[in-house]
Formats: structure tokens, C-alpha cells, sequence
């Protein structure tokens, strides 16, 4: 719930008209846009019409944050079942998930990005499916284009990237990610490490495909910036098989081909069953080149 929709909530409780709810503290018409979340209040505004109708400050605000607070929780439960979806190729469950968004007490830019996030993550599934898919162009440029629209990596920007890379070349990804690693310095948090060893080992695992074995040796070399952290272990060692398939590539040495089949392995015995499948690809186009 944001703070317009909340002043509307009180207003309403309190039986007020929008005018008799702002009196001389803002122009009715300004406060109406506040309410559909079209305009900012000023916080010395916010605090007169608070005051102006008996309410309390730090109620209000201690309601916010906890409709805040309980909104985020639902969404990131969302999330999880949104990867659990995606890993499984549940389109099913990702099209409930669409439907639940829908009726969530959201912004109506919050809902539709969550929204287009989740129909990108139905094109993702059904491109894995079937190598014969189309994408949807339309959601496909609207992914891009929010991606572009974000001036700066933010986490934001960074799960949007992670997750939709694939609609991009392979020049287009060395171009962005390479923007990445020059700033790479300025992330501290784990989960903007984990989403940026995600980008490295989703580009080279594209470069290998492509078999553009060379322009993937920078990116290998870059996600020696990234600290050793529990959160990593899966990317990296991802990262670590991809390392030794380009290895292999170039040096025919038995051992590197050892070491990648090694960690298939470990992702088969501990369940990882989708994540050896696409190694093991891997492994094959290595082999046959």
C-alpha cells in the first residue's frame, strides 16, 4: 500500500470528501492524484493532513510499513515459486502466479512490471521446451526496453538482466556485461554478487554455445573479482566447469574434460537434475567441435 492509498483509506473512514479531507493544505485536485498514486505529497503536507484530521503520525506510518513490510513478503514468496516454476517448467503455476499479481494491493506500475517479469518468464519456459519456439516479440522488446529504461545497475536491473539475457545476442551481452565488470567493484551486497556471477556464467555458457570460445576467457578471468561466499557456490562452480570446457577446447587435455564431467556428477547426485542436463549439452558441443 503506498501513501496515497492509505491518506485515501483514512479519508474515506473518516466519511470526508477529498476537499473537506485537504481544506486549504493542498488543492483538491493535486491531492486527487496523490490518492491514485499519479502524484508525490510533500512530507510538510503529508504531516499537515495528518494533523489537520486527527491522525496520528506515527500510527500512520508504522501502518505503512507493515502493509509495506507484508506486501514484500508476499512477493518474495511469489518469487520462490516463481524459480521453483521456472526450474521445473511450470507454465501452469507461472500463469497462477500472473493471476495472483493481478489482485494484489500493488501500484498499478509495480503490478504491471511483476506482471511482464512473469510473462518473460513463461517465454523463457517454452523457448527451453522447444527449440522450434517463437518468443513473443511484443514482450520480448518490452523486457528490453524496461532494462534499458534503468540508467544505473540497481538490484533491479541486475534480476531483470540475469533472467532475460538469452533474448539478446551474443554482442549485445558482451557489450552490457562488459559495462557490468568495469563497475563490478561498486557491489557489496550478496545478492548483487550472486545476480552478476549469474550474468558471467549465463554469457559464457552462450559464448560456448555459439562457440565463440575466445571472447569468453575475459569473462571467465572476471568472476575471479567475485568473493568465495556460500550464495555463489552454485555460479561459480558452473563457472568452473564452463573454465575447463574452454580449457578443453583449446588444450585437448584429458583432465579439464574430467573435472567438467565431475561436476555433472555432483549436480546429479544432489538433485540438480535440469542444471547436469545443460552442462552436460555443454560438455557435447565442447567434444564435438
Amino acid at each position: 500500500m503506498t501513501i496515497g492509498e492509505l491518506l485515501k483509506e483514512k479519508r474515506l473512514l473518516a466519511g470526508k470528501t477529498q476537499k473537506e479531507w485537504t481544506t486549504n493544505i493542498i488543492s483538491p485536485s493535486y491531492y486527487a492524484k496523490v490518492e491514485k498514486n499519479q502524484h508525490r505529497i510533500a512530507a510538510e503536507d503529508l504531516l499537515d493532513l495528518l494533523k489537520q484530521n486527527d491522525i496520528s503520525t506515527t500510527d500512520f506510518f508504522k501502518e505503512l510499513v507493515n502493509n509495506q513490510d507484508e506486501l514484500k513478503a508476499k512477493i518474495n514468496s511469489l518469487t520462490q515459486i516463481s524459480i521453483d516454476a521456472v526450474y521445473h517448467s511450470d507454465l501452469s503455476k507461472l500463469n497462477e502466479v500472473i493471476q495472483t499479481i493481478e489482485k494484489m494491493d500493488l501500484s498499478n506500475k509495480r503490478k504491471q512490471e511483476l506482471i511482464l517479469v512473469h510473462k518473460g518468464f513463461i517465454e523463457t519456459v517454452k523457448s527451453d521446451l522447444s527449440d522450434n519456439y517463437q518468443p513473443d516479440q511484443n514482450i520480448i522488446q518490452q523486457l528490453k526496453d524496461k532494462i534499458f529504461s534503468i540508467p544505473n545497475f540497481n538490484m533491479f536491473k541486475l534480476e531483470l538482466y540475469t533472467n532475460f539475457m538469452q533474448f539478446y545476442d551474443y554482442e549485445t551481452n558482451i557489450m552490457i556485461t562488459n559495462q557490468l565488470i568495469h563497475k563490478i567493484k561498486q557491489f557489496n551486497s550478496d545478492k548483487e554478487l550472486l545476480a552478476i556471477a549469474g550474468i558471467l556464467f549465463n554469457l559464457i555458457s552462450q559464448l560456448i554455445e555459439e562457440h565463440h570460445y575466445q571472447e569468453a576467457l575475459p569473462f571467465v578471468a572476471a568472476n575471479e573479482q567475485l568473493p568465495i561466499l556460500p550464495d555463489l557456490y552454485l555460479p561459480k562452480t558452473g563457472i568452473a566447469l564452463l573454465k575447463y570446457l574452454i580449457n578443453y577446447h583449446f588444450y585437448k587435455k584429458q583432465t579439464d574434460l574430467d573435472k567438467a564431467e565431475m561436476i555433472v556428477k555432483t549436480y546429479q547426485i544432489t538433485g540438480l537434475e535440469d542444471f547436469s542436463q545443460g552442462a552436460q549439452k555443454l560438455i557435447d558441443i565442447v567434444k564435438n567441435d
